[in-house]
């Protein structure tokens, strides 16, 4: 297949393991892509070996370089010969050692790898939900403070590699136990007389986070939260992950509960939560993932926007608007969710002014969206655009009701908004003047008609 040319892309929206269908990721206009890197396949047999097999001699990786995707990297799984217990979850093998140890193997593997791959990989990402504490998605066997170590040495050994490159936390999945184990590592790092000099063994935060859009303010602030008040950061914070799990996929039937979606609300999910991260500061959200993969052949869920058979999931197509129609925000507003269930987050950039409105409760609302233009698009989900034209000052909306109610205890919550628009306004100017008339909090000029 013809590599696609290198192109501009915002960095700020990525798929994971774009690498496993990129023509299909350029074409969805992802930025950037988290890859994993197995320790265990790197060195499988000791501590002076290197597998270069195990990224194909980075002909994937050069390839995504190529078409103009910046990478970030996360490290994971304890090779046989460095685990004590065998298991690929274990604590390595002598990593107590001071971190410029040859016998702290694995500083000196994070090291090699940060130095291999410098100017072509400059984050690298610590292990993966090491707080999920049983089950197929384990990863890590170790404490608090046994992580934290991990972290120590893998912060002062990157550098050593790569001075330029950027650490971050492993990704965590808050729901699983509502930040607790993160509770007691930001503990310990505070207590931490060389972590409090400034950089507490990392530069990024990092969060996995799916199913429920209007969740996403309150964990993206329990964070930031958890950071000031031990005087840690401020940190630019990373969405890892994110995603929600569609139960009415061919490939993978599931009943409507546990917070999934179907695949129609996936697509409103994808486009709401980009929305909203943009608006709450995030630098880089990844959707996880680009294909199915071998995760879902393991008996893992129908992540992908595309499955393995490459056929694409509405989802794909949702992911593609929101990088053609939100790419280049400079500016970005949450309003909230209202009582009526109007939930929206207005972009700025240069010469646009994108507003995205959909609402949480289960009633269709009709709104008026006080314009800055004489016509704009109102564009779907799926890309659908219709020239709308204001009247009396305004433009008005349609949103459809939610539909996802699918938690197990309350059928009156909806995890997912109705289905999104995304009104799209150009103007001769600058994007302070569109800002203007609409404030820091804009509710008025978007509140439900009678």
């Amino acid at each position: 297949m013809a590599q696609a040319p290198a192109v501009a892309r915002d960095s700020r929206f990525g798929l994971n393991q774009a690498w496993e269908a990129p023509d299909a990721a350029d074409f969805a206009g992802a930025g950037w892509s988290r890859l994993m890197f197995w320790w265990s396949s790197l060195q499988p047999n000791g501590p002076y070996e290197w597998n270069h097999f195990a990224t194909d001699h980075d002909a994937f990786i050069d390839n995504e370089r190529a078409r103009g995707r910046e990478l970030a990297g996360v490290i994971i799984n304890t090779p046989g010969w460095a685990s004590a217990s065998g298991s690929p979850n274990a604590v390595p093998n002598n990593l107590y050692l001071p971190w410029d140890r040859q016998e702290n193997h694995w500083g000196r593997f994070v090291e090699q790898l940060a130095r291999h791959y410098r100017g072509r990989i400059d984050t690298w990402i610590i292990w993966n939900e090491v707080d999920i504490p049983a089950g197929q998605w384990r990863t890590w066997d170790g404490s608090v403070e046994d992580y934290v170590q991990l972290l120590k040495v893998a912060y002062w050994s990157i550098k050593a590699g790569n001075p330029t490159a950027r650490v971050a936390l492993y990704g965590s999945p808050w729901w699983y136990d509502h930040g607790a184990f993160l509770v007691r590592l930001f503990d310990v790092l505070a207590a931490d007389s060389e972590a409090t000099k400034g950089h507490h063994y990392f530069d990024i935060a990092n969060l996995h986070i799916y199913s429920r859009a209007n969740d996403i303010p309150r964990v993206i602030g329990w964070y930031q939260e958890q950071l000031a008040s031990r005087g840690i950061g401020p940190k630019p914070i990373w969405i890892g992950e994110t995603n929600a799990v569609p139960y009415d996929d061919p490939w993978w039937p599931a009943t409507k509960g546990g917070f999934r979606a179907s695949l129609d609300e996936q697509a409103s999910y994808l486009v709401q939560a980009s929305a909203t991260y943009l608006a709450l500061g995030v630098e880089r959200m990844g959707v996880n993932r680009t294909l199915d993969g071998a995760d879902f052949d393991a008996g893992g869920e129908p992540f992908g926007l595309l499955r393995n058979d490459h056929s694409a999931r509405p989802a794909f197509d949702a992911f593609s608007v929101v990088t053609r129609y939100f790419a280049g925000a400079r500016t970005a507003d949450y309003l909230p969710t209202d009582e009526s269930g109007l939930t929206a987050v207005v972009l700025g950039k240069d010469t646009e002014r994108v507003t995205v409105v959909w609402t949480m409760g289960p009633e269709p609302l009709t709104l008026p969206v006080a314009s800055v233009a004489p016509v704009a698009l109102a564009v779907t989900k799926y890309g659908e655009a219709l020239v709308v034209y204001p009247e009396d000052g305004s433009y008005w909306i349609e949103l459809e009701g939610a539909t996802a109610n699918s938690s197990d205890t309350d059928p009156y919550d909806y995890v997912v908004g109705g289905g999104p628009v995304i009104l799209v306004e150009r103007f001769d100017g600058n994007v302070e003047a569109a800002y203007r008339p609409l404030g820091i909090a804009p509710q008025p000029a978007l509140a439900r008609t009678p």
